[in-house]
């Protein structure tokens, strides 16, 4: 019996007679259906970093989206600046205003042009330069020999033709407002 007993014990067969267990284990616990905790740490861990990335990728998106609207308006007024000088004898515009996202470019009783902007919230003509200060969506348009895209992006230097003109515009980037420069 003593032998009986050692090679069950070896083999790992049950040392109860009789016994219908398989393999001769009492499974002390069975697995359910359900997660452990380490998984679920480990998906909420994941779904966390998916979530801090949208959350820092979606800003940049967005500014990116309103600095491209705002170069686009700058090209939009370049260009009305073209055909106002073209149908005015290559005079360029003396007045530029902003009214309901439509620049007027041309004082009352010339040869007035209009382009349609989305982004600009103010425009001037030859004022003070802009500077990294000012609003978001600020145009201010330069015209004259020494209207000049620069590397400062102050847009008044160089010489030129008289029919030179450029504008000046606040867009955003990551640490502040920055001034870019749009030129014919």
């Amino acid at each position: 019996m003593l032998k009986e007993i050692e090679k069950r014990l070896v083999t790992g067969a049950s040392i109860a007679s009789g016994s219908n267990q398989r393999g001769g284990f009492v499974r002390s616990r069975i697995r359910s259906g359900g997660f452990t905790i380490i998984e679920v740490l480990i998906v909420l861990a994941i779904a966390g970093l998916i979530m801090i990335v949208v959350f820092l990728a979606v800003p940049s998106l967005q500014r990116s989206g309103r600095n491209n609207g705002l170069t686009t308006d700058a090209r939009n007024v370049v260009a009305g600046i073209t055909t106002y000088a073209n149908n005015n004898g290559s005079q360029l515009p003396t007045a530029v205003t902003l009214a309901s996202n439509i620049v007027t470019i041309g004082a009352a009783g010339t040869n007035q042009d209009t382009v349609k902007v989305g982004g600009a919230t103010a425009i001037s003509l030859n004022g003070t330069p802009i500077t990294n200060a000012a609003a978001i969506g600020s145009l201010q348009v330069f015209t004259g020999t020494t209207a000049v895209c620069n590397a400062t992006a102050t847009g008044i230097s160089g010489t030129g033709s008289a029919r030179n003109y450029v504008i000046l515009y606040v867009a955003e980037s990551g640490s502040g407002n920055i001034v870019k420069c749009v030129g014919n």
